[in-house]
């Protein structure tokens, strides 16, 4: 009998250890090898993927893995994500087919969809034609209104042949009617195809290789670009070059006997600090802004909206905005 109840003791013992090794390795699946997983979120009525990284655990059993670990060079760990979003599924409706949302001080992506897939970009393209010149031109130099530089379709400035004006002026309608012959006058101040040619360079020199410009007006579907290069041209023009967003903020400019109005909708909404619009039919409705908006956890962050290939543009970045200040925190 005794030997029996000895026996029986072992039993047990080896029966608590398997338990414990069980739940060790459970444990360590569950918390240790789960370090970068990929969430995707649906948002309401939308067949389209949203996607959002994770935030990065630590396994508390890594100090014991590593113990058994072969040499080998480190990983690269990604920057840990500051936002958190909660209930996407009150973001209503976003019929535009790419767009993103990101943090113009840190560069983290909120949230996107299709950032990578290429889209005629219409007058988003005078962003990078303001910031051509401000590189490659002084802002004093005087430009002549001549014939020939009207010949682009859209004449929004309503320019009077033989007026002169600075380069700095000429931004003014450029980005607050959307002048095409404003682009094309500054284009042509030195060259025009040397600099389109420059603007190009300049793209690839940002990082936006996946941009493309045939044109300094974006009338051409051949100017071309994704959400997250221009997320990229967002932030240098805001790093380099933020005379040209206060500009592009702008209720109206009076110069002289001309005034500008601005024809971007977003320039009333009150977390508007500069952006740009775009039209044509191969592009269909584009924009990029830059909003400060105060966060659902009352932080007040420098938020980009890059919206494309949409049919309600106004109402997809009012979507958005909504849904940031109301369900979106920066930890």
């Amino acid at each position: 009998m005794k030997i029996l109840k000895e026996k029986s003791q072992y039993v047990n013992l080896a029966l608590a250890l398997c338990l414990l090794v069980g739940s060790f390795s459970i444990f360590s699946i569950t918390f240790g090898l789960n370090k970068n997983a990929t969430i995707a979120f649906y948002t309401n009525n939308q067949d389209q993927l949203i996607n959002q990284k994770s935030q990065s655990r630590t396994s508390q059993l890594s100090g014991i893995q590593n113990l058994f670990a072969f040499d080998s060079e480190p990983e690269e760990e990604e920057e840990e994500n500051k936002y958190i979003l909660q209930q996407l599924d009150r973001l209503g409706s976003i019929h535009a087919r790419s767009f993103l949302v990101g943090d113009l001080d840190t560069g983290e992506v909120i949230f996107e969809r299709k950032p990578h897939t290429q889209y005629p970009i219409a007058s988003i393209t005078k962003y990078m034609t303001a910031y051509t010149a401000a590189q490659t031109m002084e802002p004093n130099e005087l430009a002549e209104i001549t014939k020939d530089k009207l010949q682009v379709e859209g004449n929004r400035a309503r320019f009077k042949i033989g007026d002169q004006m600075t380069i700095r002026e000429l931004l003014y309608p450029l980005l607050l009617v959307s002048s095409n012959d404003a682009g094309e006058i500054i284009a042509r101040q030195r060259n025009r195809d040397s600099f389109v040619t420059t603007m190009r360079l300049t793209a690839v020199e940002l990082g936006m290789n996946n941009t493309g410009f045939s044109d300094p007006t974006g009338l051409s579907k051949e100017n071309h670009s994704t959400a997250r290069d221009l997320f990229t041209m967002m932030r240098a023009v805001r790093r380099d070059y933020p005379q040209i967003i206060d500009i592009s903020r702008l209720s109206f400019k009076e110069n002289g006997d001309y005034i500008w109005r601005n024809i971007n909708k977003a320039s009333s909404f009150p977390e508007f600090r500069g952006g740009k619009t775009g039209y044509t039919n191969a592009a269909r409705q584009t924009s990029i802004g830059y909003y400060q908006i105060k966060l659902a956890n009352d932080q007040i962050k420098n938020i980009a909206v890059v919206i494309l290939q949409s049919n309600t543009r106004e109402q997809d970045t009012r979507n958005i905005l909504e849904y940031l200040k109301r369900y979106v925190a920066y930890l």
